[in-house]
């Protein structure tokens, strides 16, 4: 069992006085008192242990990564899932854009693909008729695939002209928006200026609340007619290019119906005119064409329907919402950055150390965390990267990786790093104040015999607290650790408290001390 005393100034000496008195008569004078000073000391074995030594450094929280969610497309908003706070998957849709302008686009060109597979069709009969499949009736064939062309063709003029229609349309509601909008604009400023007015007068008491919040609520429903009168046309404006879209994909459809026609035509006339032999060229070329077109047409609807998975935008990471800059109705485009999500699993801490430590580390050492704001518990972190170049402070940036699975840590928190600059197992080590020193050595006293020896020794870790002995002190030798500081060189000492040494002479110590009494 250790044993512990405090000293206190009272008793750091401790006098014990041995008196012999003798005499034969009353008349004899007494035999004067012989003093033995001892110094009072503490003690402890000299043992083996493990002492390290550690630089603190301190940085700001940060989250392991941050990332903008943004939209592949632009359009209007149709639906938001999430808020700031909210907790998101990797793959969870944060929002979605409204699909009808693409759809509108893919069923055009899907009446397109129609159009350019009956030409493959018709030019695949056509070579077949020119390789003799079918020649008794090529002619009717052919006949009625121009007839069928024709029928095309009139109807891709009929989309084109109602396409027409549709610009002009879109361009008239453009101009009613814009009137609207000018109104709205007016009422705006009309009641900007009687609701500023009115704040004059009310903020000096010359009106009462309720006319001031009739003129503030006329204020405000201004401010809304004059967005709703925007967005009117904006959306104007978007019909007006959808429409002029339509029509050059009509204008399309109606020149390829005309060349589909053309086609037919020629075909017609060519196996009329001429041998198979000569058309033959010919007809394997009105294939080509045609399955060109239709896969051209096939590969703008790919495209398309790309884009209409993209109306879906999805978390790229799992974490947490910091940032929120959207709402339904609203217009996006890929500029923009609806939400920020943080990944708050892992945090990490930058730091910079002195050349002093930049040998000692190395990524992926652990290192001693701790954050006053979450309490004095220790958390492990991982050193995640070492910049191998000082920076401009001379100092060499060091990245420090936690883990955060309870989220408790949040970013901007401040935490300081305890780096071990070095460390020794199975070694002496003893309180710092232990070991005195002059201009020429350093010393520590062991008792040997209830009294104080001298030794130089050597040191070598020191924290500040506790110190290594690399010699000059054998283990088990019993170190004084308190009241060194008055002893010389042979002095008797008393031992008033140890650490795993015999402590016989503290209890005859206070058996002295009660005889004195």
């Amino acid at each position: 069992m250790k044993h512990f005393r405090i000293l206190t100034a009272s008793f750091l000496i401790s006098s014990i006085i041995v008196s012999g008195i003798t005499g034969c008569g009353g008349g004899e004078e007494a035999q004067a008192p012989v003093e033995v000073k001892k110094t009072a000391v503490e003690t402890q074995l000299a043992k083996s242990d493990t002492i390290k030594s550690e630089l603190v450094y301190a940085g700001q929280v940060k989250p392991n990564e941050t990332v903008n969610v943004t939209s592949k497309i632009s359009g209007q908003v149709s639906k938001v899932n999430y808020d700031v706070g909210d907790k998101v998957n990797a793959g969870d849709v944060m929002f979605t854009l409204d699909p009808k302008d693409i759809q509108d686009q893919i069923r055009q060109l899907q009446a397109q693909l129609n159009v350019s597979n009956a030409s493959v069709r018709s030019a695949r009969t056509n070579l077949a008729h020119v390789d003799g499949a079918q020649s008794d009736s090529q002619t009717l064939t052919l006949s009625t695939a121009v007839q069928n062309a024709e029928k095309e063709r009139e109807n891709a003029a009929t989309d084109y002209e109602n396409a027409k229609i549709s610009i002009e349309n879109s361009k008239i509601a453009i101009e009613t928006a814009k009137e609207n909008v000018e109104n709205a604009k007016a009422t705006l400023d009309n009641a900007t200026e009687k609701y500023n007015n009115m704040k004059i007068l009310y903020d000096a008491g010359t009106i009462t609340k309720s006319d001031f919040d009739a003129v503030e609520l006329a204020y405000t429903q201004a401010q809304k007619a004059y967005a709703t009168a925007q967005n009117s046309l904006a959306n104007s404006q978007n019909a007006l290019t959808t429409a002029q879209n339509a029509l050059s994909q009509r204008e399309n459809a109606k020149a390829k119906a005309e060349t589909a026609y053309n086609q037919a035509k020629e075909n017609y006339d060519i196996y009329v005119g001429k041998t198979k032999g000569e058309n033959r060229e010919t007809a394997q070329a009105g294939v080509n064409s045609a399955v060109a077109s239709s896969q051209s047409v096939q590969t703008q609807i790919s495209i398309l329907q790309s884009s209409l998975n993209d109306t879906a935008v999805k978390a790229p990471i799992s974490g947490i919402i910091t940032t929120k800059n959207i709402s339904e109705t609203n217009m996006v485009s890929a500029q923009s950055a609806p939400f920020v999500i943080v990944d708050m699993s892992k945090v990490t801490v930058d730091v910079n150390v002195s050349e002093r430590l930049i040998n000692v580390i190395k990524p992926g050492d652990t290192v001693n965390v701790t954050i006053p704001t979450i309490g004095d518990t220790i958390i492990q972190g991982r050193i995640k990267s070492i910049t191998p170049s000082a920076d401009n402070t001379k100092t060499y940036p060091v990245k420090i990786e936690i883990d955060n699975a309870a989220g408790s840590i949040k970013p901007g928190m401040f935490a300081e790093i305890h780096f071990v600059e070095s460390q020794k197992d199975n070694t002496l080590v003893v309180p710092r104040n232990t070991v005195l020193e002059n201009e020429t050595e350093k010393y520590v006293y062991v008792i040997e015999n209830d009294k104080a020896v001298k030794k130089v020794v050597e040191t070598g870790i020191d924290n500040g607290d506790m110190i290594e002995i690399s010699s000059g002190v054998s283990f088990g030798e019993n170190i004084v650790i308190k009241g060194q500081s008055y002893l010389s060189d042979g002095d008797e000492v008393n031992i008033v408290g140890a650490d795993g040494a015999n402590t016989s002479g503290s209890d005859n110590q206070d058996s002295n001390a009660s005889k004195g009494e």
